[in-house]
Parts: structure tokens; C-alpha cells; sequence
């Protein structure tokens, strides 16, 4: 007798008179769709299989059967995973060619618009502009970096395509780990986003200082410490954008558009801020470190501390 788990708790039904696993695995999905749940994915006697595979595969020869269901999230993360891993595969096969097998084109046209689909996907669920994101701080943003992907992966027959189609696979990739750390913030309860914005504002003069501290090492020829240091720096401030982003939106009764202290609105310190974050990512990829530094050690504490009375009240508005 095959025996069913969800999620490792055995489910309690019997079967109506399906043979093979498709037919079962059809009604059971059916069941936890209707519960607003996903199928993450499932096992077959400890084992993953195809769902082209189930159809073959008897009731009666089959003594377990797990499926893993989660919600709308989880599903959207283990696509963006796969989609990690095969731009990880496409780049690692085309570095260094000139030319593609048959095989490879005809792969490429499928999975080429499947990551361009899974992007939109989250990004809607986001409700990211792609027009407005630029992954590398600069050159294309996430709209035309996809169209270009999407019209090079059609013929990729020099060098010089092969290398160009990979520019835009290493923008997408950039992108995809900043998908994956904005929708690791959404899944955050409200008041674990609340506890980053409120540490970020304790810790303010050590945020500063870390980054006046990456100057004085690139200075002082320590590059690989000074690059440690910014990442760190860098991806805290990521964190709280995202988090920031977060609580305005599950609080969308506050008018945030008008937020203003003295003569400042958050929504103008937020856009310099990241106008900053995008060009000291510039300097740094074109090794200017003599502008990454003054960037780093002048124009960015002076934003910050512009923006830190910002998150203050933002913090004395949701938690009323």
C-alpha cells in the first residue's frame, strides 16, 4: 500500500481508483492548490523523478510518495535557484568559444526565455520597475539588459557575440543575488524589519565609519581588507533599503511621499543614496580608487547622516 506525505506529515485519503503516480500526483495538486498552496517538489520511494516520469510509474509498485508544498515564495525562490545555477552552467560552457553545437543553440532557446519569465515573475511580485534597476550601477538596466540577452542568445556565432551575451549573463547575475536578498527580507516578520532599521540606527557611527575605514586601507595599500570591509558595509545598507522598502509597503496608510524633515523628503535622501551606492560600484569596477575613496569618505557620511533621522521616524510611525 503506497503511502502519501506532505511536507513529512502522512496524509490521510484514499486513492479513487487512480494506476499511476501522474494521476495521483494531478488530484493531489488540484487539493493544495485549492488551498492557496504550491508544489514545491516531490520524491518517489526517497528518489526525484520527472513529472513525464510519473505517468509510468504504477500505484501498486510504489510504497511512498513525499511532496513538498510551500507558499507563493518559496516556490518563486526555488525558481530564482534554478535559474542561479543554470546562468552558473550556461556561463561556465561559453567562456572561451567562438561558436555553438547545434544542441546548445536549440537549449539556449528554451531557457533563455524561461529566465527572462522567472525575472518578470518575482520582479511583479516585487513590484520592481526593471527600467529603473541597473545591476552594475551604470550602462544597462535590468529591462534592456534582458532584450539584449534575449536577442544575442540568436546568434551567437564569433567571439565577440559569445562575449557579449556573457556581459549580459553576469548583469543577470548581479541581479538574480539581489532578487534573492530582497525577497529574504519580505519573508522577514515586521518586526524582525523593524529590529534591522533600529540596529542600523544604533549603529550608526560604526556604519559610517566602516566606510570612511575602506578608504584608509585602499590608501594605505590594504585592497583586499578595504573590499572586505565595503562588501559588509555595502550589503547592510542593501538589507536596510529592503527593509525599509518592506515596511512601506505593508504600511501603505502612511502617506511616506510626504515625509519630510526640515527641507528634505525621504523619497529625495533615498535616491541620492543610491545614486551614491551606484557610483562608487562604477569607481570600483573601473578601479578608480581615488573617487571610490572620496566618494566613501565625504559624500556618503554626509548622506547617511541626513538619512538616519529618516529612519527614526519612520521607526516612531510604525510602532505607535
Amino acid at each position: 500500500m503506497m503511502n502519501i506525505y506532505i511536507n513529512e506529515q502522512q496524509l490521510d485519503t484514499k486513492l479513487d481508483g487512480e494506476t499511476n503516480l501522474g494521476q495521483v500526483l494531478d488530484e493531489i495538486q488540484k487539493w493544495i492548490e485549492s488551498n492557496g498552496k504550491y508544489l514545491r517538489h516531490f520524491t518517489v520511494n526517497g528518489k526525484e523523478l520527472n513529472r513525464s516520469d510519473l505517468n509510468a510509474v504504477g500505484v501498486d509498485e510504489t510504497e511512498r510518495l513525499d511532496l513538498f508544498v510551500g507558499e507563493e515564495l518559496d516556490v518563486i525562490e526555488d525558481g530564482l535557484w534554478e535559474v542561479d545555477n543554470y546562468v552558473d552552467k550556461v556561463g561556465s560552457t561559453l567562456v572561451g568559444r567562438d561558436s555553438l553545437t547545434e544542441k546548445e543553440t536549440e537549449d539556449l532557446k528554451e531557457g533563455i526565455p524561461w529566465i527572462i519569465s522567472m525575472i518578470r515573475t518575482t520582479t511583479k511580485i516585487l513590484n520592481l520597475n526593471l527600467n529603473l534597476i541597473q545591476p552594475m550601477g551604470k550602462g544597462k538596466n535590468v529591462e534592456e539588459i534582458l532584450e539584449s540577452l534575449q536577442n544575442g542568445s540568436e546568434v551567437l556565432d564569433s567571439t565577440k557575440a559569445i562575449e557579449t551575451f556573457l556581459e549580459d549573463l553576469r548583469d543577470v547575475k548581479l541581479f538574480l543575488m539581489d532578487l534573492s536578498t530582497r525577497l529574504a527580507v519580505m519573508r522577514m516578520d515586521e518586526s524582525e524589519l523593524i529590529e534591522i532599521i533600529s540596529r542600523f540606527v544604533e549603529d550608526k557611527e560604526k556604519v559610517i565609519k566602516d566606510f570612511m575605514l575602506v578608504n584608509e586601507n585602499f590608501q594605505s595599500g590594504k585592497d583586499h581588507l578595504a573590499s572586505e570591509i565595503l562588501n559588509d558595509a555595502v550589503g547592510r545598507l542593501t538589507g536596510l533599503m529592503s527593509a525599509l522598502v518592506s515596511v512601506q509597503t505593508r504600511h501603505a496608510e502612511l502617506d511616506w511621499q510626504s515625509l519630510a524633515i526640515e527641507d528634505k523628503k525621504l523619497s529625495d535622501v533615498i535616491t541620492s543614496l543610491n545614486e551614491t551606492l551606484s557610483n562608487i560600484a562604477s569607481a570600483m569596477e573601473k578601479n578608480d580608487i581615488v573617487y571610490a575613496g572620496d566618494i566613501l569618505e565625504y559624500e556618503l557620511p554626509e548622506l547617511l547622516g541626513d538619512f538616519i533621522p529618516f529612519l527614526s521616524l519612520v521607526l516612531e510611525r510604525v510602532t505607535v
